[in-house]
């Protein structure tokens, strides 16, 4: 038979276990302290950059570094997510900020046309039929519409949507960055209108179109969006909302970073919340006549003639929801308006202006040479200035 024995832990033992089990609740609530003080410490960061930057002024600014550059008359230049994006009538280029060519396309335009999204560039010729993309390491492909060329936009992804000249109707295509047909629409003026503006969302998949409409001679204009991927594939023509809008030109449409879209029209801006099938959300009817509008990743920034006399303009910045965070007067001539921290940079090509969202003034000053673009960096002070014959990388102090 097989013998049985009993087993009682001793006190010893049990006590042991006691405190094994102790401590783990003490690792378990120290982990849980560190995880929370981590925390607290992020957020006090995160909370110092924005006060900082929200409330940090400026006297003056100090050239660190200068690197020569060569440019012709009837060049312009643009911000290419950080670096300098140059083009004529004979090329383009992109330059980085110690002054070297990272890459270099050569053509013959008439009048070029340039769309920049971040790394993502268009360039086309008005009236032409070829367009060429690249990104921030070189030419993509090239996009030949057969067709002139009217208007195009350019999302992130490289996708191209281009308003083309037909015959009996206008077409509206939307190409990858290689060149193939992605999308082919037509409108008819008697029945969508005539597409006067166009805008691709982040990722490509939904296109704003702003069309113009005459109706019994009364000229009118809707607000169409289309989706193309699998959401909108149960629409008529991928058509997945649209707004009309009587008495209104709208030449200016686009989509915010983080979600949402606008539309900017004579007498009137529109905001639209959703990413797959935008809708209206906030309208504002405006009196004043729009001189011309600026945007940031989530802002719109349209400008007006100041009437009260005091000043040559007024902005009014909103947000992506419709509201109205800040008006501001403007004593300088606007040549461009950067939203950037938590600031709004106002510029012409010998003088600039800073602001906070709160409206403060943090820096006055004016430039030492005729300034064609300026470039924010990674710092929060920090630009670049780009001149006809320099590029010079700029401290505020």
């Amino acid at each position: 038979m097989a013998k049985i024995r009993e087993f009682t832990p001793k006190k010893e033992s049990s006590k042991r276990g006691i405190e094994f089990e102790q401590k783990i609740k003490v690792h378990r609530r120290g982990r849980v302290f560190k995880i929370l003080a981590a925390a607290v410490i992020s957020v006090a960061i995160i909370y110092g950059i924005y006060y900082y930057t929200s409330n940090a002024s400026y006297s003056y600014y100090n050239e660190v570094s200068s690197f020569p550059r060569v440019s012709s008359s009837d060049s312009v230049c643009l911000n290419h997510n950080g670096r300098v994006l140059t083009y004529s009538k004979d090329g383009i280029s992109s330059m980085d900020a110690k002054g070297n060519t990272i890459w270099n396309e050569t053509y013959q335009m008439q009048n070029p046309i340039v769309e920049v999204n971040e790394n993502a560039v268009a360039v086309g010729d008005y009236n032409g039929h070829i367009i060429y993309v690249m990104n921030e390491k070189g030419k993509v492909g090239e996009v030949d519409t057969n067709l002139p060329i009217r208007d195009f936009c350019i999302s992130k992804t490289g996708n191209v949507a281009v308003v083309l000249e037909d015959n009996k109707a206008t077409k509206l295509n939307v190409y990858d960055g290689k060149g193939k047909l992605l999308v082919e629409s037509e409108s008819y003026m008697d029945q969508n209108g005539y597409p006067v503006a166009v805008a691709l969302s982040e990722g490509g998949e939904v296109m704003e179109v702003s069309y113009l409409h005459v109706d019994s001679g009364q000229v009118k204009s809707s607000v169409a969006f289309y989706n193309f991927s699998a959401v909108g594939q149960n629409s008529i023509d991928r058509l997945v909302s649209g707004n009309e809008y009587s008495e209104h030109i709208i030449p200016y449409v686009g989509f915010f970073k983080d979600g949402g879209a606008f539309a900017v029209g004579n007498g009137r801006i529109c905001f639209y919340s959703g990413e797959e099938k935008p809708v209206s959300l906030a309208e504002k009817l405006i009196s004043e006549e729009i001189q011309s509008v600026y945007r940031g990743d989530n802002h719109i920034i349209p400008v007006y003639i100041d009437t009260t006399g005091a000043a040559l303009y007024r902005i009014d910045v909103y947000d992506k929801k419709g509201n109205i965070i800040l008006t501001k007067t403007i004593d300088i001539e606007i040549h461009d308006i950067i939203v950037h921290n938590n600031n709004i940079i106002l510029y012409n090509d010998t003088e600039c202006i800073m602001l906070g969202m709160s409206g403060k003034e943090k820096y006055r000053g004016s430039f030492g040479k005729s300034v064609s673009l300026l470039i924010p960096t990674n710092k929060i002070n920090s630009f670049l200035m780009v001149s006809p014959t320099s590029v010079d990388v700029i401290e505020l102090m």
